[in-house]
């Protein structure tokens, strides 16, 4: 009996290491769950920079600039506007600082045209796309496209509204009878152009800018094949040319003249600006009345010049019932802020575009108050305009 005890109890114990053996070689299973990590916010793309280099931020034009690149191409663009206040130094800084910043579109309207040239061409060299308005920087590598002004030719069509109002109004003028005044202005190679072709109201054929014989197509021709220039007047005789260019300028050249030649009845003006100045001159001259002003009758009397930036409108439509003599004026840009939305855009786009884009021409002019105007048919030599005049609408002011 003890025997089969022990032989059981010995059969237990060998079971039971048995067991402790066989859990001791078991490996617990751990399952690890992966730690979700959420992805890092990501910062919206930067907008490709458009940068505008303005001369000034101090007149409705170059506030209308920055409003339209801004309400064009701000949602997709980082549009950055910069004035320069006047100063060119400041404008060429300005231009390496959006260098640097690799914008991907510049438009500069400069302070001084030809002194950027060298910043605008490392702008390009640096694969900034350059649209510059406002002259000629002189170098043709300083832009990819260049919007400006046929300034002779603007002066041109100044005279020839001149020539057709002397038509109209002294239809049987002597010849040299009409005493005319000529406002100019030698600051800049631009502005002794324009000035240039205010002076072609005396010329009796087409001539371009540096004086040579051209035919109706702008070509370069000698005298024997010359052509009659459209806008000579053989009733005009320039009695003085003086240098005038802003509204006070012109009133008191304008004051001037009627002291030294009270018997003119013509002014061709640089500016608009100049040109208003001398209509005030002439209607202060008209209001001492007829027993001590030199000027009997307003009708005969006009003042036509370039430009029309802001007040020149209004100016030409109060002529036109009696409250002036700014009868005339040329107008450049046509659109100038549209035009520009429409080529910067197509720049921006990739498309092609010329490397000169012309501004257009009208001529301004009123009838009873109503703004009038004709376009100018060809941006590269003078010719009489066959359309009929337009009424004219002006955007409403600030």
């Amino acid at each position: 009996m003890k025997k089969k005890l022990s032989l059981l109890f010995s059969m237990l114990m060998v079971a039971g290491l048995l067991l402790t053996a066989c859990q001791s070689q078991q490996t617990a299973t751990v399952v690890t769950t992966p730690e979700v990590v959420a992805p890092a916010p990501t910062e919206p793309a930067a907008k490709p920079v458009v940068a505008v280099v303005l001369p000034a931020l101090d007149n409705p034009l170059m506030l209308a600039f920055q409003d339209a690149f801004k309400n064009t191409f701000g949602a997709e663009y980082d549009v950055q506007v910069s004035s320069a206040d006047g100063n060119a130094n400041t404008q060429a800084t300005q231009i390496e600082n959006y260098t640097a910043m690799k914008a991907n579109f510049l438009f500069v309207m400069a302070v001084e045209a030809t002194s950027i040239a060298p910043k605008l061409e490392a702008a390009r060299e640096a694969g900034v796309t350059v649209l510059f308005a406002g002259g000629d920087p002189g170098s043709e590598n300083a832009y990819d496209a260049v919007m400006k002004m046929n300034q002779f030719l603007s002066g041109a069509y100044a005279a020839l509204m001149a020539k057709q109002w002397v038509d109209a109004t002294y239809p049987d003028a002597a010849p040299g009878s009409i005493e005319t005044a000529i406002f100019e202005s030698t600051l800049n190679p631009e502005a002794v152009a324009r000035s240039t072709g205010l002076k072609m109201i005396s010329e009796p054929y087409l001539k371009n800018e540096n004086g040579e014989y051209v035919d109706a197509a702008g070509a370069v021709v000698d005298e024997a094949n010359k052509i009659d220039n459209p806008a000579y007047s053989t009733a005009v005789n320039v009695v003085q040319v003086v240098q005038a260019e802003m509204f006070q300028a012109g009133q008191t050249a304008m004051q001037n003249v009627l002291t030294t030649n009270p018997d003119v009845k013509l002014v061709i003006a640089y500016a608009g600006d100049g040109g208003m100045g001398a209509s005030q001159a002439i209607m202060d001259e008209y209001a001492k009345g007829s027993s001590v002003s030199v000027i009997e009758d307003i009708n005969k009397v006009a003042v036509f010049s370039v430009g029309m930036i802001g007040a020149e409108g209004p100016a030409v439509a109060d002529s036109s019932t009696g409250k002036g003599v700014f009868r005339g004026t040329v107008r450049f840009g046509g659109d100038l802020i549209g035009r520009t939305m429409e080529y910067a855009g197509i720049m921006l786009r990739g498309e092609d575009y010329p490397k000169i884009i012309w501004d257009a021409l009208d001529l301004v002019t009123a009838i009873d108050g109503q703004l009038m105007y004709v376009p100018v048919e060809s941006a590269i030599v003078l010719t009489a305009p066959t359309e009929k005049p337009q009424p004219l609408q002006l955007p409403p002011g600030p």
